[in-house]
C-alpha cells in the first residue's frame, strides 16, 4: 500500500512539500550557474588507447598540434602596393591580438644567406621595401617565390595565408574566446573596409565557432521545445491550468538537469546540451497520464480528493517503473569507456529520475489546491476523430488482424534489406551545417591547399642524432615525395625542408638548389639546422626531437570520410614499411585525422553496447515484471520493430551509421518500451476486473490507455522534431530519426502488441498475466477505492 500511503504523507503535508521543491529548485538552479561550456575536445575514447596514448605522446615531445589558426585569401594582385599594405595592417592588427603568439605570411617570410661577418647562415627578409610600380611588384613576387620552402605553406597559386599560433595556455579553456573573437572582429573589420574576402580554419577557429552556435542553439532549442510542448498540450487537453502545471514541471526538471551537472562538475558539451530539451520531451508524458488519470476518475465519479489519490496509487508504480525504463535507456551509456557519453548518461538518467519525482509530487498536491476540473476540461476524451481513431484499431487488432501482421511483415523484411545499405561513414564536417560559413571555409581549405585534418607521422631512429644522417633525410624526402604525390593529401613538411631551405640558402639563394645536400656538403651543413637555435614562429622545433631521435613529417588529410581515411592511412602505412625497415627504426602515424577515425569507431562500437545493454536491462525489468518470458518476447518484439524500420530507412535514405544516427536507437527504445508497460498493466487490470476476458480486456486497454499513448507520442514527436531546427546536422537526424521511431512505436504498440495477445491467447495463459510484480500495481486499490 506503499503508493497509497505516499498520498496520504503528500496532501496532509502540502505545503511543506512545496517549500521542501521550491528550497531543492533552488539549490539546483544555483548549481547550474557553474556550469560552463567547455573548450575541450570531445573524450569519446580513454586515455589508455593505443592512439590516444600516440597523440599525446607526439603533443609531448614535438608540442601542441592544434593551436594554429589558418587565413586564407584569394588574391591575382596580392603583389600590388595597395594589397600589400591593407595585409601588412592586418598581420599589424593580429600580431597585437592578446594571446596570438605568433603571426607568420609571405611579408614576414625570409630567405637565407650566409653573413659575410659570422660566416653562418642569416635570415634575409624577403620584404625589404613595397613596390611602387608594377616592374618592382614582378620582381617583389619573382623573389618571394623563388623559395620553394612556402610553397604549399604561405601560399599556392593565387591563394595567400596567414598562420597564428594561439598560446597553447589559453587552448583548452574560456580564455580562448576572446582571442578568438577579437582576431575575427579584426577580421571582419577588415573585410568590409577592403571588400575582400579571408578564409579561416584550424581547430581552435572550429571550436569557439562550434561553441558560439551551441551557445545560441541552447536558449533557442529549449525554448522552441517549451512553446511546441505547450502548444500540443493544450491542444490536446483544452486547459490551460493542466498546461501551466506541466510545462511548471519539466521546467524545473530542466532547470535540475543543469544542478546535476553542477554538482558533478560536467561541462557543457554538444551532447549534454541535448539533456535540457530531452527532459522537457520526455517529462511531459508523465503529467499526460498523470493529470488524464485525475481527469479520468473525477469524470467517474466527481469526487476530487479521491480522483487525487487514485492518480498516485493507480499511476504512480506504473510511472515508476516506466521512467526506470527510460532511464536505463540513458543510464547504458555509463558502461562505455567514453567520458562524454558516461556524462551524458549519469545527468540525463539522474534528471529523469528526478523529472519523475517531482511530477509524482506536485501533480496531486497543486490539483489539490485548485477547484476541480470543469466540463470543458473533460471533453478532450470526447474528440470524435480521436475516439474513431482508437476504434479503427480496435476493429483492426479484433477483425484485421491479418493485415496487420502481413503489413508489418512487409515493413520488416523491406527494413532488413535496407539495413543491408547503411554504410558506416562520418568526416570531421559530417555534422556541420552546409550552409554556414564555417564549413565552406573548410572545404575551401581542402580544395585550395589539398588538406584540413591533421596527419603525423612519426620516425624513431632509435639513436640520438640519427635525424642527421642523410640516409635518414633521404627516406624521409622518398616518403614526402610519395605522400605529395597523393591528392587527398596536402603538402607535407619535415626537417628536410629546412635542410633543403639551409641548403639553398649557401647557394646564393638558387631555386634549382633547393634539395637535399650530398654526402660530402652534410657536415658543413648540418651545422645550420634550426636545432638547438631559437626558432620564433615554432615551426623548426616541432619537427625534431631535441635530442635529434625522433623526426616529424606532418601532412593535411581532405576531409574524408572514416572509410576512406581508413584506406587512406592504410596506403600510408604500407609506404611506411617499405621505406623504413622495422630493425632501425621505429614509426607511428598518429594526430588529429587518426584520433578521429578512431574516435569515431570506438564510439560506434560503445553506442552498439549501450544498445545491447539496455534492451538487457529492460528485459531484465520486464521479467522481474511479469515473471513470463512469453510475455518479455511479447512486450519486446513491438518496440524492436521501430527500430528495425528506423535503421532500414537508414539505409534506404542514405543516413551513415555515425555517432549521432547510433544514439537514436538507446534513447527511443528506453522511451517507447513505456507504452507498452502502460498497456499492459491496463490489460492485465482489465483482464482481472473482467473474468479474463481477452477480448475486451484488449478493447478497454486500447480505449483507454490508447488516449494517453496517442497523446504523448504526438507530444514526443514534436518535442523531438525542435531537433531538426538545429544548425548541427547530428542534432538535425537525431530528432528525425527519433521522432520517426517513436511514432512507429505508438503505432507497433496499439496495433501488433494488442494483436499479439489476441492471437496468442492459448500461448499466454492466465499463469504469465496473474504471478508477477504487477500484484503491487493491483494491490494500490483499497477497498474503500472500490465503489
Amino acid at each position: 500500500m506503499f503508493w497509497t500511503a505516499l498520498t496520504r504523507i503528500l496532501l496532509r503535508n502540502r505545503f511543506a512539500w512545496l517549500v521542501t521543491v521550491a528550497f531543492a529548485t533552488a539549490f539546483m538552479a544555483y548549481q547550474g550557474t557553474s556550469v560552463e561550456m567547455t573548450y575541450e575536445f570531445a573524450k569519446l575514447m580513454p586515455e589508455t588507447d593505443s592512439v590516444s596514448i600516440e597523440y599525446n605522446q607526439l603533443v609531448e615531445e614535438f608540442g601542441q598540434a592544434s593551436n594554429t589558426v589558418v587565413i586564407a585569401m584569394e588574391d591575382a594582385d596580392f603583389f600590388q602596393r595597395e594589397h600589400l599594405e591593407q595585409w601588412l595592417e592586418l598581420m599589424g592588427d593580429l600580431k597585437a591580438v592578446d594571446g596570438i603568439e605568433h603571426v607568420q605570411s609571405l611579408t614576414e617570410a625570409y630567405g637565407l644567406f650566409v653573413d659575410s661577418t659570422t660566416e653562418k647562415l642569416a635570415p634575409d627578409t624577403l620584404f625589404k621595401a613595397l613596390p611602387v610600380n608594377g616592374e618592382e611588384e614582378i620582381s617583389l613576387e619573382a623573389r618571394v617565390k623563388s623559395w620553394p620552402f612556402y610553397k604549399g605553406i604561405l601560399y599556392k597559386g593565387d591563394t595567400y595565408m596567414a598562420i597564428l599560433r594561439i598560446d597553447e595556455e589559453r587552448l583548452y579553456n574560456k580564455q580562448i574566446v576572446p582571442v578568438i573573437e577579437n582576431a575575427k572582429a579584426i577580421i571582419l573589420a577588415w573585410e568590409a573596409s577592403t571588400g575582400r574576402d579571408l578564409h579561416m580554419s584550424g581547430l581552435p577557429w572550429i571550436r569557439i565557432a562550434n561553441s558560439n552556435a551551441l551557445k545560441t542553439e541552447i536558449y533557442r532549442t529549449v525554448g522552441l521545445t517549451l512553446l511546441v510542448t505547450v502548444v500540443i498540450f493544450y491542444l490536446f487537453l483544452k486547459s490551460f491550468r493542466a498546461t501551466a502545471i506541466s510545462i511548471m514541471i519539466v521546467a524545473l526538471g530542466a532547470i535540475w538537469a543543469y544542478g546535476i551537472m553542477g554538482l558533478m562538475g560536467y561541462g557543457l558539451t554538444l551532447l549534454s546540451s541535448l539533456i535540457a530539451p530531452l527532459i522537457i520531451v520526455i517529462g511531459v508524458p508523465n503529467c499526460i497520464y498523470l493529470i488524464n488519470k485525475y481527469h479520468q476518475e473525477y469524470k467517474k465519479h466527481g469526487k476530487q480528493i479521491k480522483a487525487i489519490q487514485r492518480v498516485v496509487s493507480k499511476v504512480g508504480y506504473i510511472a515508476l517503473i516506466t521512467n526506470t525504463t527510460t532511464a536505463l535507456g540513458f543510464a547504458a551509456f555509463i558502461l562505455t569507456s567514453s567520458e562524454n557519453l558516461v556524462q551524458f548518461g549519469v545527468v540525463s538518467s539522474l534528471s529523469i529520475l528526478a523529472v519523475f519525482v517531482l511530477s509524482i509530487v506536485l501533480v496531486p498536491i497543486i490539483y489539490s489546491y485548485v477547484s476541480p476540473p470543469k466540463e470543458r476540461h473533460l471533453n478532450h476524451f470526447d474528440v470524435a476523430w480521436l475516439i474513431s481513431f482508437l476504434d479503427f484499431l480496435d476493429n483492426a487488432v479484433e477483425n484485421k488482424r491479418k493485415w496487420v501482421y502481413g503489413i508489418t511483415s512487409v515493413a520488416v523484411i523491406a527494413a532488413v534489406y535496407g539495413v543491408t545499405l547503411i554504410q558506416t561513414a562520418g568526416n570531421l564536417t559530417a555534422d556541420f551545417n552546409k550552409n554556414k560559413q564555417i564549413y565552406k571555409d573548410v572545404k575551401y581549405f581542402e580544395h585550395a591547399v589539398g588538406g584540413v585534418v591533421p596527419l603525423d607521422i612519426i620516425i624513431d631512429t632509435k639513436r640520438d642524432g640519427g635525424v642527421e644522417r642523410l640516409s635518414t633525410l633521404r627516406r624521409m624526402e622518398q616518403l614526402q615525395d610519395s605522400l605529395n604525390a597523393m591528392p587527398e593529401l596536402s603538402r607535407s613538411g619535415s626537417i628536410v625542408d629546412f635542410v633543403k631551405f639551409a641548403k639553398q640558402g649557401v647557394m646564393f639563394g638558387n631555386p634549382d638548389l633547393y634539395e637535399l645536400p650530398s654526402r660530402s656538403e652534410q657536415q658543413w651543413l648540418l651545422t645550420y639546422l634550426p636545432r638547438g637555435l631559437k626558432d620564433e614562429s615554432g615551426l623548426a622545433n616541432s619537427l625534431v626531437t631535441p635530442d635529434g631521435r625522433k623526426a616529424r613529417i606532418t601532412v593535411q588529410m581532405a576531409d574524408l570520410t572514416t572509410p576512406e581515411m581508413r584506406v587512406l592511412t592504410d596506403k600510408v602505412k604500407r609506404l611506411v614499411a617499405q621505406i623504413f625497415p622495422g630493425e632501425n627504426f621505429d614509426v607511428s602515424i598518429t594526430g588529429a585525422s587518426i584520433k578521429f577515425i578512431r574516435s569515431t569507431s570506438y564510439l560506434i562500437n560503445n553506442l552498439i553496447l549501450s544498445l545491447l545493454l539496455a534492451v538487457i536491462a529492460i528485459s531484465i525489468i520486464m521479467a522481474l515484471l511479469f515473471m513470463s518470458a512469453r510475455m518479455v518476447l511479447i512486450s519486446l518484439i513491438p518496440n524492436l520493430i521501430p527500430m528495425l524500420i528506423t535503421a532500414g530507412i537508414m539505409g534506404y535514405a542514405g543516413i551513415p551509421l555515425k555517432p549521432s544516427t547510433i544514439l537514436v536507437f538507446s534513447i527511443a527504445f528506453g522511451i517507447s518500451v513505456d507504452d507498452s508497460l502502460h498497456f499492459l498493466a491496463k490489460y492485465r487490470q482489465e483482464l482481472k476486473a473482467n473474468g479474463w476476458n481477452i477480448r475486451w480486456a484488449v478493447k478497454s486497454s486500447i480505449l483507454e490507455t490508447g488516449l494517453s499513448m496517442f497523446y504523448t507520442s504526438v507530444v514526443l514527436f514534436c518535442g523531438f522534431s525542435v531537433f531538426m531546427t538545429s544548425s548541427f546536422a547530428g542534432n538535425q537526424s537525431l530528432g528525425l530519426l527519433t521522432a520517426i521511431t517513436l511514432f512507429v512505436a505508438m503505432l507497433s504498440n496499439l496495433l501488433v502488441l494488442p494483436s499479439f495477445l489476441m492471437s496468442m491467447e492459448k500461448w499466454v495463459t492466465k499463469k504469465d498475466l496473474s504471478e508477477n510484480i504487477l500484484d503491487i500495481y493491483d494491490s494500490e486499490v483499497g477497498p474503500e477505492d472500490e465503489e
